[in-house]
């Protein structure tokens, strides 16, 4: 037991189990940082850790990282193993979990953004942020029927890119609120019946990239109002990418175009 440590109770377990539900981490307005990477990244960023959890017995590593958390005044736990194993969503536990406070941000106009329209998958979303901010995309737009970003695995898939990209998700109306904010800046997305390949796409100034559904593709009221789209030119058999992929091979393709 980590001298300064709190033993948990039962009412913290309950709310750390708690946050693997959506409806939960909306109701607290909480979501989970898990493993040692993760905490580390929460600890750099600009959210609130509201507490910290470690299991029983922690590596030096975990040690180092609490003892920084401790000398923010932010409140350690303990929990014994089986307990811990319980609240974590993963399948080797690296024996910490920060509660992390959600933050509500705002669309900044003037800088280039991608929409995620229906994405369903947790780990593809995650992925996609983090290659979203590998290649300089400043903001990512989620709408209403796109997985939640706090969710743990998409939480784990963006490696720490949750904490340093924007992710602005917009509950009602999103083709209105694109346009309220992003006026006269084109719309990119990749559809299967377009004739026009993605290298063939060279925009100038500010520009907004939007990647649908993994099954069904960018709806059709978002195709209704895309402004370019394109394809992703292949020599094999499979009939369509992974959306994380397709939107990799796009970000590589745009940064080249973003100022």
């Amino acid at each position: 037991m980590i001298h300064y440590a709190i033993p948990i109770t039962q009412k913290l377990r309950k709310l750390v189990r708690s946050l693997n539900q959506r409806q939960n981490r909306d109701q607290h307005g909480l979501f989970l940082a898990e493993g040692i990477k993760l905490c580390q990244e929460a600890y750099h960023s600009d959210f609130t850790i509201e507490t910290v959890v470690v299991k029983d017995s922690p590596s030096a590593e975990v040690l180092d990282l609490i003892e920084k958390f401790a000398d923010e005044g932010v409140p350690i736990y303990n929990a014994p193993k089986h307990q811990f194993d319980q609240m974590s969503t993963t399948k080797t536990p690296q024996g910490i979990v920060a509660v992390v406070t959600k933050q509500t941000l705002d669309m900044v106009p003037g800088d280039n953004f991608v929409v995620l329209d229906g994405i369903n998958d947790p780990g593809n979303l995650g992925t996609i942020i983090r290659t979203a901010e590998w290649f300089g995309i400043k903001q990512v737009i989620t709408g209403n029927e796109t997985a939640d970003h706090f969710n743990p695995k998409a939480v784990r898939a963006s490696m720490g890119a949750i904490f340093r990209v924007p992710v602005i998700q917009v509950e009602e109306d999103l083709i209105g609120t694109m346009k309220e904010h992003f006026t006269d800046i084109p719309l990119y997305g990749a559809t299967l019946g377009s004739d026009k390949a993605l290298i063939d796409c060279k925009p100038k100034g500010k520009m907004g990239l939007v990647f649908g559904s993994e099954s069904h593709g960018i709806s059709e009221v978002m195709l209704n109002n895309l402004t370019h789209n394109y394809t992703i030119k292949g020599v094999g058999s499979s009939d369509s990418l992974n959306v994380a992929v397709a939107a990799g091979i796009a970000f590589n393709h745009f940064s080249k175009f973003i100022k």
